[in-house]
């Protein structure tokens, strides 16, 4: 596997569908000064972010077998980016598209299942179904990725054991191994 800048035009589609849904500019913030590389394994690419003095390092590594560098955005594949969590924290910090959860919603969440109203502690009302959504515990701190089963002005007509957000992606994959 070699590392490789990444194509401006697959780039171009990274950056529309990340500002797409977490607001315009998000990337550009992610980005914060690094170089997006990306690294190929089968039928999908890992995008990493480097600091822009690596760029010549690139070439020193030809030949090698790089499995990572510098920080994991994620993986692009099928035209579809999907973020890694090691980068989720980051984003975090720089959207506004976020689903804060309760305690008990933090726990269940981590153990990788949905989130359902009872568990909700804020929800921006301007949220629309199926859009994709950082989940926070009450701390801020970053448990994952949901995609919205409804519409944030909608949250408060559902009964409380109804689904809110599907669970896309979630810290305790780690340690369940998924």
């Amino acid at each position: 596997m070699t590392a490789d800048l990444m194509d401006p035009n697959d780039w171009a589609d990274v950056t529309n569908q990340i500002d797409g849904e977490f607001g315009d500019g998000t990337t550009k913030a992610l980005l914060g000064g690094q170089a997006p590389i990306i690294i190929q394994r089968g039928e999908s690419n890992t995008i990493y972010l480097i600091p822009m003095d690596w760029i010549g390092r690139i070439e020193e590594y030809e030949g090698y077998n790089i499995r990572s560098m510098g920080v994991q955005m994620g993986d692009l594949s099928k035209g579809r980016f999907r973020f890694s969590l090691q980068i989720l924290p980051a984003l975090a910090k720089i959207t506004d598209r976020v689903l804060v959860v309760s305690q008990k919603g933090a726990e269940t969440f981590t153990y990788g299942r949905s989130i359902i109203k009872e568990s909700v502690v804020r929800l921006g009302s301007a949220m629309k179904k199926g859009q994709r959504v950082l989940v926070l515990n009450e701390r801020l701190e970053c448990l994952g990725l949901a995609a919205l089963s409804i519409d944030g002005d909608r949250l408060g007509r559902l009964a409380k054991e109804k689904l809110v957000a599907k669970n896309l992606v979630d810290i305790g994959a780690y340690v369940r191994g998924a």
